[in-house]
């Protein structure tokens, strides 16, 4: 029996994001194993409680990020829950000093690569997070990196002595429905209703997920193939990318769909799945879209990708901002797809499950409560 009796995950707001739902899926994984879970989060909007399904949501009530802390610190002096895991670099420093004073061990994830994320922003806010980074880690029981890239960047911002302490646990991807998921009917009567092949990518519509470059490919290929491209997801970037199509005269040809609750079956049924990012610290998409059966090009960008795809083995991988590229990796996928490459893809992805990850988890609260020296 596991000495792990309840977890708390905090994050600031749950919604349709890498790190978010990986948290989520963490929660309803170690749910399943029969710990008590909670989520916490700044405001407990309805569309966090929808999203929450089964699993606790407690609100924070906090409109200031300044709030939080004191009233994190309460929730876990009142709920005396065993572990908290956090998630994002500012959220981690935060739990760190909710949790100080108690016996409640903090695990602190990080999803994506620093130095990347450092370009994208330049804030003063962003900053002074880094700069605050090493001298607070050092207070938390253990770091968790989904991938060895994202390890290998977070080491390099930490202490030397606190680099032993952050541990690579992939982050938990497939559900364990996930299967009835993918095979469930797609009510959708415009996708692939042509038979005209389906190059489909699936993220948000944000500037890292280089969209508009992935656009500028199907340009390319459109020229001369017949095909079309489905994007499934929402984000600021939207309107720009439409206006994006129109002007390069896609048309119909290319169809930003929004958010979908249940991708898979647009995956099932695509001829190529593409990411086109920047960065990525994992690429839950890329495993989604192999265990769906769909071949895959991706950028090989800092720093998920090349992992997720072992080398290229799994995928094609192409330089990051380069249409060209992109367009030549998305044909050869269309014309020349290698089954036997598609069906170990598929066999490799099976592996990264919501209840894989969440024993590994509970593999590390356990050694974490074992120690009977706490660092306070």
């Amino acid at each position: 029996m596991s000495a792990v009796r309840s977890v708390v995950l905090y994050i600031p707001q749950l919604k349709l994001g890498g790190a978010e739902i990986s948290m989520l899926r963490l929660a309803q994984g170690l749910q399943a194993r029969g710990i008590a879970v909670a989520l916490a989060v700044h405001r407990a909007d309805p569309a966090a409680q929808a999203l929450a399904g089964g699993v606790e949501l407690l609100s924070l009530d906090a409109d200031r990020t300044l709030a939080v802390p004191g009233r994190l610190a309460r929730l876990l002096r009142r709920r005396r829950p065993d572990v908290m895991v956090s998630a994002l670099t500012h959220s981690n420093i935060v739990a760190v000093l909710a949790a100080r004073g108690t016996a409640v061990r903090t695990v602190l994830t990080e999803h994506a690569p620093i130095d990347s994320m450092r370009r994208l922003d330049r804030s003063s806010r962003y900053r002074a997070t880094l700069a605050l980074m090493p001298w607070v880690y050092r207070f938390g029981d253990a770091i968790v990196a989904v991938s060895e890239g994202v390890r290998a960047d977070i080491a390099a911002h930490l202490h030397r002595d606190q680099r032993r302490r952050v541990h690579i646990i992939a982050n938990p991807v497939l559900p364990k429905d996930w299967r009835e998921r993918a095979d469930a009917p797609l009510d959708d009567e415009g996708y692939g209703a042509d038979d005209e092949p389906v190059v489909l990518s699936v993220g948000r519509l944000s500037e890292e997920k280089n969209v508009a470059g992935l656009i500028h490919a199907f340009a390319r290929l459109r020229a001369s193939m017949r095909l079309r491209l489905v994007v499934v997801g929402d984000g600021p970037q939207r309107p720009a990318l439409q206006a994006l199509v129109d002007e390069l005269g896609l048309g119909p040809a290319v169809r930003l769909l929004g958010q979908r609750d249940n991708p898979y079956p647009y995956m099932r049924r695509a001829r190529v799945f593409a990411l086109a990012s920047q960065f990525e610290g994992f690429g839950n998409v890329l495993i989604e879209a192999m265990a769906c059966g769909a071949p895959v090009v991706s950028t090989d960008c800092p720093v998920g990708p090349r992992e997720v795809l072992a080398g290229g083995r799994y995928g094609l991988l192409v330089p990051p901002d380069d249409s060209g590229a992109l367009a030549e990796a998305i044909e050869r996928q269309v014309r020349h797809c290698d089954p036997q490459v598609v069906a170990a893809a598929r066999e490799y992805a099976l592996q990264f499950t919501v209840e894989r990850s969440a024993a590994r988890y509970l593999q590390l609260f356990e050694r974490l409560l074992d120690d009977a020296a706490p660092r306070r």
